[in-house]
């Protein structure tokens, strides 16, 4: 994968590795450790590309199990129910790119400003949601079942106590940084400063 000047974002059993964050594409290298997987979800804005580039991948798509292999790719068109698990005893890696783009970009983009201030942060990928929520992103992804309401549980409680924990503070930092760089400017920012 080319040099990037992305941190890596750690979250639990996985690693994400930025390559490129655009208008047209979000692109990155994405490891998972062994017993990790990311519980079934949808993506309503962008198709969602894999490249196995290391070893062996369980897919759960659309209710069908799919194993990929070293090479393979496979292709989670949005708006279709999809679950990974790396099943085996070392870790898997793959190439992740989403099209278009939407707000995943924008998620992952506020992930790497948190692992550059904390890369070990326990709490980067709520502290992320509760940013991106300020910023009237759309969401990265949708759960269902019991998850989807324990993520509703979980989001009304950090509007509660993230302004306590200085994320409000975090939010406004990501913001004067964006308005500062040369790029597409921040959706919600003025809202975020009014607050």
């Amino acid at each position: 994968m080319k040099t990037t000047t992305y941190p890596e974002i750690r979250w639990m059993k996985e690693v994400i590795q930025i390559a490129q964050i655009d208008d047209q594409i979000c692109e990155f290298e994405w490891t998972l450790a062994p017993g990790g997987g990311v519980p079934e979800h949808l993506h309503l804005e962008s198709d969602e590309y894999f490249t196995i580039l290391e070893g062996e991948v369980t897919f759960r798509i659309d209710g069908k199990m799919i194993v990929a292999k070293l090479g393979d790719e496979v292709l989670v068109p949005k708006k279709t129910w999809h679950g990974i698990q790396n099943k085996s005893t070392s870790n898997i890696r793959c190439k992740v790119s989403y099209t278009p783009v939407a707000d995943q970009g924008k998620f992952l983009h506020i992930c790497a400003f948190l692992s550059k201030q904390n890369p070990n942060d326990k709490n980067l990928l709520f502290k992320a949601m509760y940013i991106q929520d300020r910023l009237d992103h759309k969401a990265f992804s949708t759960l269902h079942g019991w998850m989807k309401f324990a993520e509703g549980l979980m989001k009304g409680f950090f509007k509660v106590l993230a302004p306590v924990m200085g994320w409000n503070k975090l939010a406004r930092q990501y913001v004067q940084q964006e308005l500062n760089t040369p790029s597409p400017k921040t959706p919600g920012a003025a809202r975020l400063f009014r607050s």
